[in-house]
């Protein structure tokens, strides 16, 4: 049951309200409007190279997202980890453009959370992925403080640490649940209509106890389900809450 669980959570990551934001957001200019057009329609690589050659921070942060989404999704496995290598590039070049702006640091956890899960925990955290992404975090959060992508990666920072290293994870890293949840807590309040961050604070909470927690997991799936969306992610991401919720109600799991 866990292990299901497991492939639909972000490592380190998600990147979920601020990402969902940076996306929703009333762009200011048009070619990041037309941008966030394609991808809402469903035309993710021509979204990312459209956003891409804008050539501003947030477009370039634009850009980082929606390769990161394209390489959770829909792309072939074997592409997956060239993908997130261009995009942590891509974060890169939109932190040097805007690093006061918190979007180019949300992207850069969150294109480094993908890509640590293509090496694989040992080799990630042996490359200091760890420390790096929490890093980008809290200057996401120092910039802006109620981004809710921003408190939904940290809170998937703790979560995902302790799981794999437990008692290790706290004492090197200082992951700590009460922090995950709080984290978790405080991005469903900034935004409660983000089913994104319902899966993954539900992925979250299975991954911290999956016994203890199938309720509070159960809760945030429904929520989640039932949201209605018009754009081919949102449409994604609620199916994606459906097949978990069917997982999590197996009978004997």
């Amino acid at each position: 049951m866990k292990n299901r669980f497991w492939a639909v959570a972000f490592v380190f990551i998600l990147v979920a309200g601020g990402v969902v934001a940076s996306v929703s957001a009333r762009a200011e200019t048009a070619p990041l409007d037309d941008a966030r057009a394609l991808f809402n329609a469903g035309h993710w690589l021509d979204a990312i190279e459209m956003a891409e050659a804008e050539g501003s921070g947030e477009g370039l942060a634009l850009a980082t997202q929606i390769t990161c989404y394209y390489g959770r999704f829909l792309a072939p496995e074997d592409e997956r980890k060239a993908l997130f290598a261009r995009a942590m590039e891509l974060a890169d070049d939109a932190i040097a453009l805007a690093p006061e702006s918190a979007g180019p640091h949300l992207q850069s956890a969150h294109a480094m959370g993908r890509y640590s899960q293509e090496l694989g925990l040992v080799e990630a955290m042996s490359e200091g992925f760890a420390g790096r992404i929490r890093d980008a975090v809290d200057k996401a959060l120092a910039i802006d403080p109620d981004n809710a992508g921003a408190h939904l990666l940290l809170a998937n920072w703790h979560a995902q640490i302790l799981a794999s290293a437990g008692l290790m994870g706290s004492m090197i890293y200082g992951a700590d649940e009460d922090e995950a949840l709080a984290h978790y807590n405080r991005a469903v309040a900034l935004a409660p209509s983000a089913a994104l961050i319902r899966i993954e604070y539900a992925a979250g909470l299975l991954l911290l106890d999956e016994g203890d927690n199938r309720d509070a997991a159960r809760a945030q799936l429904q929520a989640a389900s039932a949201q209605e969306s018009e754009t081919a992610f949102g449409k994604l991401i609620r199916q994606r809450a459906i097949t978990m919720l069917a997982e999590l109600d197996q009978p004997g799991e």
